[in-house]
């Protein structure tokens, strides 16, 4: 009887119907709420993301200079490792969690938090160092964006060393789907009255490099601080430099990626066009393979700017994945989530990312979401076969009711099941949908080790959240994670 009901309900659809092999990105932006469960808690946004449908969480994880995981290579925010409750909270709503890492912002307040990331601790010790900072032409004083704001110079050696250490750390998390990197930049120009649009960093380390290269008599603090005259040449040389050591940067954060988990996403949050201020170069980082996601924020005030952000960076992204983010917390200056979604989509793209979390505490926009990815203008995954945009039993348990070991003919009703296109439903087409079912629970790769095995483990014992979306490891769709789960693997 399903395998028949599966057929019927198939058979209207599957013709005009396209499919794709990627699992759809839905994510969101989240600053980790003080508390994990009551009002306004991690638990009421995860409720209110798997309401909208979203499937992955971007949780601010270093910010201002410090980490919302262990104490460890940054010092920690809370006095218990958020990002690990984060992780196995985040799970019980299917829902994939990321490390949002500001790796530039470093400090906030002149004497605040993160003060300590720049800061002399001792023989042995390289927790910090005053020449850490970005440092301003025009002032000659370190800062950041806001006057509050303080920056760390990523082209500096023991910067790279410290973001490739804490990537590392962050990939040894279990159930750790990616990591992302923002404020991959320098800050904005302090002083846009001046002839030095990108003036940051002009520290001593910064100059000496530049010097070893280009010759002692080109400081660039005398040579590159103008975009006119004589200084001319060397103001773009430093531009280039500057460029060539965020990508440098980035580089090294991916070796720390990789050195743990390989098959961590790691993305970053970006600008379609940089101002010259920012030197960030995410076209090489692209071609170079240092990135796996490229994440737009595309926050323009009109539909036409998201659409020319998503055809520059398509355009450039070098068979990187591209996943827009959107502004959504307001429509104030802002076209409005349906017109955007719907404006993104047009533009040929179907994965987003949203800031941010207060976006869903409003039903209506949870019920727009959620529409929108389930409409039948949006490409399906094959394998989900009830359409309710994630793969679980249910659709494990559908295709076997059709093919459960005996090859069938395809018809207008099966065809979705028929995977490689050979005209038969056969165990080539169950291989290629269980491999699609693990690359949908445990990474694009689509591999089940040992990683896999210890996020599982972790949650034993778990129930799913408060929705009727199942936990990220409920196999076998009974609401709580056991034994009975593992024979699944």
């Amino acid at each position: 009887m399903a395998g028949a009901a599966l057929v019927a309900s198939l058979a209207d659809t599957v013709l005009a119907q396209t499919y794709r092999a990627t699992r759809q990105v839905r994510g969101v932006w989240l600053r980790p709420p003080l508390d994990l469960i009551g009002p306004g808690s991690l638990d009421e946004n995860l409720r209110n993301f798997a309401a909208a449908g979203v499937t992955d969480l971007f949780l601010e994880t270093l910010y201002e200079g410090v980490s919302t995981g262990k104490a460890g290579v940054f010092n920690a925010r809370f006095s218990f490792d958020y990002l690990q409750a984060a992780i196995l909270a985040s799970a019980k709503y299917g829902i994939r969690m990321h490390a949002w890492v500001e790796s530039g912002f470093w400090q906030f307040g002149s004497a605040g938090r993160g003060l300590y990331n720049f800061t002399v601790n001792g023989p042995g010790q390289s927790e910090g160092n005053p020449e850490w900072r970005v440092i301003s032409s025009a002032t000659g004083l370190t800062g950041g964006d806001n006057p509050d704001w303080y920056f760390a110079n990523l082209a500096h050696p023991g910067v790279q060393n410290k973001l490739r250490n804490y990537m590392t750390e962050l990939a040894g998390y279990k159930g750790m789907w990616g990591i992302q990197t923002d404020y991959h930049r320098y800050p904005l120009d302090d002083i846009t009255t001046d002839a030095n649009p990108a003036p940051w960093s002009f520290d001593t380390f910064s100059r000496n490099a530049f010097m070893a290269i280009y010759g002692a008599a080109n400081d660039p603090l005398l040579k590159a601080i103008s975009t006119t005259g004589p200084s001319g040449t060397q103001y773009n040389n430093f531009i280039a430099w500057r460029k060539a050591q965020l990508t440098e940067c980035a580089r090294q954060m991916k070796l720390g990626v990789d050195a743990v988990a390989p098959r961590i996403e790691f993305s970053s949050a970006m600008f379609a066009v940089p101002s010259t201020s920012k030197c960030q170069d995410w076209g090489t980082w692209a071609a170079n393979n240092y990135i796996d996601w490229l994440m737009p924020m595309a926050y323009g005030s009109t539909t036409s700017s998201i659409a020319n952000d998503i055809s520059i960076v398509n355009a450039a992204s070098s068979g990187r994945r591209v996943i827009v983010g959107l502004f959504t917390d307001t429509t104030v200056g802002h076209p409005t989530l349906q017109a955007q979604l719907t404006r993104s989509q047009t533009s040929g793209m179907n994965d987003w990312a949203f800031f941010s979390g207060p976006t869903f505490a409003v039903v209506a926009n949870q019920t727009t979401l959620l529409n929108f990815v389930l409409g039948a203008s949006q490409a399906k995954q094959r394998g989900d076969l009830n359409n309710d945009g994630y793969l679980d039993s249910a659709d494990w348990s559908a295709f076997r009711a059709v093919y459960n070991g005996t090859p069938l003919t395809v018809t207008a009703g099966n065809t979705r099941l028929n995977y490689n296109g050979d005209g038969v439903i056969n165990q080539t087409d169950w291989t290629l949908f269980k491999a699609e079912f693990a690359r949908w629970r445990f990474g694009e790769a689509g591999i089940v080790d040992q990683r896999s095995f210890d996020a599982f483990w972790q949650c034993m014992g778990n129930t799913q959240g408060a929705s009727t979306r199942k936990h990220l490891y409920d196999f076998n769709g009974d609401g709580v994670i056991d034994a009975k789960d593992a024979p699944c693997f």
